[in-house]
């Protein structure tokens, strides 16, 4: 399988510095409501008044963010609503140069332990973790043919769907079943390693 840095396939562009508040006209996504899925929460919403300045940080349905200080260092959200949302500063947006790979492809790797332990070594750790773009740059991704990208995301979405309906009231079945998804997801995204 061929790996590629995310230097060479992506672009990043840092988030927007602004004021939150209760109240405005559009979500103000920050690291602290990327869950632990890395999907956004849904509680504690916050908000900022859209305007020319920051339109630019709008987020679409499949947008990338990765956080990048703190204890959330490293952890990437897959923005999976069309409600519109602007990126705060401290999260940086990847986007890919040309379709060599997909955004739901890439966020299941970004959940796994290979992709954490690059995480972990690059991290710069002084004061606050940081994992800025020149770091980010430096991750190797596994590029298989989009086809067989489409068919591991399908499988993965398929387990991330059965642990997700299975966490009312099962909780060592929800653990079995986590483990079984990471086990897996790791395997088919490094299938070509394995071997």
């Amino acid at each position: 399988m061929e790996y590629k840095t995310l230097g060479e396939i992506g672009t990043f562009i840092y988030g927007y510095t602004g004021k939150a508040s209760k109240n405005g006209t559009t979500r103000y996504i920050r690291i602290t409501d990327i869950g632990v899925n890395g999907l956004l929460l849904k509680d504690n919403a916050v908000f900022i008044d859209q305007n020319a300045e920051n339109e630019k940080y709008l987020t679409s349905f499949g947008d990338l963010l990765v956080a990048r200080t703190g204890a959330t260092y490293g952890k990437t959200l897959f923005v999976d609503n069309y409600d519109p949302a602007i990126y705060a500063s401290f999260l940086i947006k990847i986007s890919f140069k040309e379709p060599i790979i997909y955004n739901r492809f890439y966020w299941h790797y970004s959940q796994s332990s290979h992709y954490w332990k690059q995480a972990n070594k690059l991290v710069s750790i002084g004061g606050l973790p940081q994992f800025n773009a020149n770091v980010i740059k430096q991750i190797s991704v596994p590029v298989p043919p989009l086809p067989v990208q489409e068919e591991i995301v399908r499988i993965l979405d398929r387990f991330d769907a059965l642990v997700n309906d299975i966490s009312i009231g099962l909780p060592a079945e929800l653990s079995a079943r986590r483990k079984q998804y990471e086990y897996y997801r790791d395997r088919l995204l490094t299938l070509e390693r394995a071997r």
